[in-house]
């Protein structure tokens, strides 16, 4: 019998190189400003929804307090641009280094818990960050009137942007952490969080050191979501409440669903592919929570190892009961 699976994996590096030039000369096309920032940022949270499928989807560890490293990213640029007066640049890296930070703070908390105590746990996490900044006033150091709060704090730049420099820096960004991710999840410890994923118990009999793979699960996909942070908070220039909100986390894992978790791939394109649709039709935020329930819902009920996965499953046993036809 044919391989039927080598060929169509063999297909997706042309698929995404093409779908890559697709988006190079988008902008040529006279793309409205607007569609351009959908997916300039729509970039940036795809990467975000990749990062979460290193912890969620590669180490099987559920966490509903991702956008906590993503608004520790954002809030950090604000606060050390605005009220500290650094250059983007350094800041960018303190707020790097603060995310994995975070990431490292998580993963020492979460490691000796196992399945919904490990979502437990990073949605009280990610939702007391949400609810500190939401009350939280900061002061300018002029002290002429107060940042923070829902309208959240400014990002100062200090360095002359365009949209046409931010979309394609983000769509550079997308393609390089597609990339380091494609190559973390094939690498050894990409194949041992999969083993963790699968059976911890398995995994702990082999000789893996369990709490210190799935701290490393943490820092990665933590110092991911924060470079997505970073970008972000350069796009929009402002960092809000809403950065550590759970709409954000569940979107994330929502996008993974879609996409197959574990894949990389599949959470990345449906990300951007679904953000883009939902930010361009101009769906209000309340309506955005609601789709986004109802795609993980369709998603689990009729597509439970991802829409592309799924399919290609019952591609694959068509296939199979054909061939066991011809050969009666």
């Amino acid at each position: 019998m044919k391989k039927t699976g080598a060929p169509l994996y063999g297909r997706i590096p042309g698929a995404l190189a093409a779908a890559a030039g697709v988006l190079l000369l988008l902008p040529l096309a006279g793309l409205d400003t607007y569609f351009l920032n959908v997916l300039t940022v729509g970039f940036l949270m795809a990467v975000y929804a990749g990062s979460w499928d290193i912890v969620g989807g590669l180490a099987g560890q559920i966490s509903l307090g991702h956008a906590l490293f993503f608004g520790t990213a954002t809030y950090s640029c604000a606060l050390l641009t605005s009220l500290v007066g650094l250059s983007f640049p350094l800041a960018a890296v303190a707020a790097l280094l603060l995310s994995i930070a975070a990431g490292a703070a998580v993963g020492v908390l979460s490691a000796p818990l196992k399945g919904p105590f490990v979502a437990l746990l990073t949605l009280a996490l990610g939702e007391a960050a949400h609810e500190f900044f939401l009350g939280q006033t900061f002061f300018s150091p002029q002290g002429a009137y107060s940042w923070g709060g829902e309208g959240g704090v400014p990002v100062v730049l200090r360095m002359p942007t365009s949209p046409w420099a931010m979309y394609y820096a983000a769509l550079a960004f997308l393609c390089i952490a597609t990339w380091a991710m494609l190559k973390i999840a094939r690498s050894q410890e990409g194949l041992i969080w999969t083993a963790i994923s699968g059976s911890e118990l398995s995994a702990r009999a082999s000789g893996v050191d369990i709490m210190r793979h799935k701290r490393r699960a943490f820092v990665v996909g933590a110092a991911l979501a924060g470079a997505s942070g970073i970008g972000f908070a350069a796009c929009v220039g402002r960092a809000t409440a809403e950065d550590f909100s759970l709409e954000l986390s569940f979107q994330a894992a929502t996008f993974a669903a879609v996409g197959g978790r574990g894949t990389i791939v599949g959470p990345v394109l449906a990300s951007l592919v679904l953000y883009s649709l939902l930010q361009g039709t101009g769906i209000p935020p309340a309506g955005r929570v609601l789709l986004n329930a109802l795609i993980l819902l369709v998603t689990l009920r009729f597509f439970p190892g991802g829409v592309a996965g799924t399919l290609r499953e019952r591609a694959r046993s068509r296939r199979m009961i054909q061939a066991k036809g011809e050969t009666r």
